[in-house]
């Protein structure tokens, strides 16, 4: 019995939106693992570029299935959402291009898929959308096994996932307790209803995307780079109903940069630019129409590494770590951003939005947040570095503050990368003290110490490093969970503004209060002064959201005598978002034996 990709393309679009149209919904009962409300959201994220990105046309299944399995790459957030994508993709890896069309190989695709799913997580936990997605990939397979009939296949399998889905309530404590089902696995459940519908009479209605042809595309220069990029990054962006031809396009994006191309329709567009201020171009684009898919590239850093690489061991972050640009270029750090969400719209940390948008953002009412780097950036970094170095080390924020770090160890252990070739570190800071730890890595490697001992030393170093955060304004740091609810709203009560810190597991925490902020600088410049004074600190780095006074006058408090200031940069949005607008925070490295 052959598959016929069309039908199949239509019952993935339909389970897709009912998922969508089921957001709001998820994001109530969203306890588990966090509750932070935002698993429809995420789920929602990776539906919708599959809509966006898999046009309607003639595939052959496998085709169909690589198609469908990187757009849920790009659209890839939060736990459930990046399990669902590693699942689509292991799918697509295990069906049988020998037998191609039979419904036979997409089922055994699709029961073969659940354990690599599994396998994506360092501790995969019964009661969430695993739990459901195996019952529902089991009964799917006993019955086909037995009836040969896709579609009854797929009714009985609806009916062991919605059982498997109730019995979640009481396979973990906290959904007990709460009385829920989780939220990962009722928005798997809404895929697949909508999905079985569709396939077996009941279509909805077809959604229509206009192809993106290549073949119209507009080029001003040439795409390919051989000599150092007189632009730094490289921009792709996919929008949706344009509001101008692709000549007006043209014509508005023409004196931000070069290597111009813009192909398809109005429906649908893919613009790619070669730029020094991405968040400029990203903020035309959505006046003219929906940006539903971005992607920025270093290439100064790229070009660097091409011609002039000169270090065995590549050193990354993530973009919370605070670091001055020129010394990312100079000495080839490879920055993966943090997603930033402002209600609808997605950004890219430090590359398509800064602090200075969030302020203006923060202004109009808009609700903001961040979440980690999706898979496909990840997974496409780590393939350029492969050939390129003979180890890497990944310096990852506080793993108790974003689920970074888990993310990027789920991807190592997903693409069966060497523990030999790269390793990931959790630094357990954030921000400028963050941004400490990188550059002693890149002094380490730049010394030639041996991979080893490198990561020995951080471990070290990350032991003495400690961050003061003179807050402005508490609201942030409350809604982001950095401070307790209850400790703020009593800070709020007395008029305080706190000093907040990390503990050595990189939690939050305060660590004192004052009747206003510059009150709350002076202590702390007080504390690192005393400790200065005693010979204990190695190096101060510091950083601000939007206030460049206030972290100019810490600065000056330190530039007598030793001048350990290190650099002086604005701070990433992720930090904008969580500590605050008018934010100064201050990193120090104490020397050894003084933690």
């Amino acid at each position: 019995m052959e598959v016929e990709s069309r039908q199949l393309l239509q019952s993935i679009y339909q389970g897709a939106k009912n998922v969508i149209s089921k957001k709001d919904e998820l994001n109530r009962i969203n306890v588990f693992p966090v509750a932070d409300g935002d698993t429809g959201t995420n789920l929602a994220s990776l539906m919708q570029a599959i809509i966006d990105i898999v046009p309607p046309r003639n595939y052959a299944v496998d085709e169909l299935l690589n198609n469908i399995s990187s757009a849920a790459l790009i659209g890839a957030r939060g736990n459930s959402g990046i399990i669902f994508a590693h699942y689509l993709s292991a799918v697509a890896e295990n069906y049988d291009k020998v037998d191609s069309s039979s419904s036979k190989s997409l089922v055994t695709a699709l029961q073969n898929g659940v354990d690599k799913a599994y396998e994506a997580l360092l501790e995969p936990r019964e009661g969430t959308i695993l739990s459901v997605m195996r019952a529902w990939a089991e009964a799917l397979a006993e019955t086909f096994s037995q009836e040969a009939s896709l579609g009854n296949s797929l009714l009985e399998a609806q009916k062991a996932a919605e059982k498997a889905l109730e019995e979640t309530q009481f396979q973990l404590e906290v959904l007990k307790k709460n009385r829920l089902v989780d939220s990962g696995a009722k928005g798997f459940y809404y895929f697949i209803s909508g999905l079985t519908s569709s396939f077996c009479g009941e279509e909805g209605d077809l959604i229509e995307l206009d192809l993106v042809d290549e073949g119209e595309s507009v080029v001003d220069s040439h795409h390919f780079e051989t000599s150092q990029p007189i632009y730094r990054y490289c921009c792709e962006f996919i929008l949706k109903n344009l509001s101008l031809s692709s000549q007006e396009l043209k014509d508005m994006l023409q004196g931000m940069g070069d290597s111009l191309i813009i192909a398809g329709t109005k429906t649908q567009v893919k613009v790619h630019i070669h730029s020094n201020k991405p968040q400029d171009v990203l903020a035309l684009l959505e006046y003219e129409g929906k940006v539903v898919y971005q992607k920025v590239d270093d290439m100064q850093v790229q070009y660097q590494v091409s011609k002039n690489g000169r270090l065995p061991i590549a050193v990354v972050t993530d973009s919370i770590a605070d670091l001055p640009d020129d010394f990312i270029v100079e000495h080839q750090v490879h920055v993966i951003p943090t997603n930033i969400l402002a209600a609808d719209k997605n950004y890219l940390d430090k590359l398509t939005i800064d602090p200075s948008i969030i302020k203006e953002k923060l202004k109009e009412g808009i609700p903001l947040s961040t979440s980690q780097p999706t898979i496909q950036m990840i997974d496409s970094l780590f393939s350029y570095l492969q050939g390129k170095y003979d180890h890497v080390v990944v310096i990852t924020v506080s793993s108790q503050l974003s689920g970074t770090y888990q993310l990027i160890k789920q991807r190592i252990k997903a693409k069966n990368l060497s523990s030999d070739w790269i390793r990931v570190v959790d630094s357990r800071l954030n921000s400028v003290a963050q941004g400490l730890v990188v550059k002693r890595a890149v002094e380490l490697v730049e010394t030639h110490e041996t991979f080893e001992r490198i990561l020995d030393k951080l471990e070290e170093t990350i032991d003495r490093t400690v961050i003061y955060v003179a807050v402005a304004d508490l609201n942030p740091m409350i809604h982001s969970g950095r401070i307790p609810q209850f400790a703020g709203k009593i800070l709020q009560a007395l008029s305080l503004y706190p000093i907040v810190s990390l503990d050595p597991s990189g939690n939050g925490k305060l660590i004192g209060a004052s009747f206003g902020q510059r009150a709350s600088m002076k202590k702390i410049i007080k504390r690192l002064k005393k400790e200065i004074k005693a010979g204990k600190i190695e190096e101060l780095a510091i950083t601000h959201v939007c206030a460049p006074e206030q972290a100019k006058i810490w600065a000056n408090q330190f530039e007598t005598g030793e001048n350990l200031v290190s650099y002086l940069v604005d701070s990433s949005a992720s930090i904008a978002i969580s500590a605050g607008l008018g934010s100064v925070a201050i990193a120090a490295i104490r020397k050894e034996g003084n933690l």
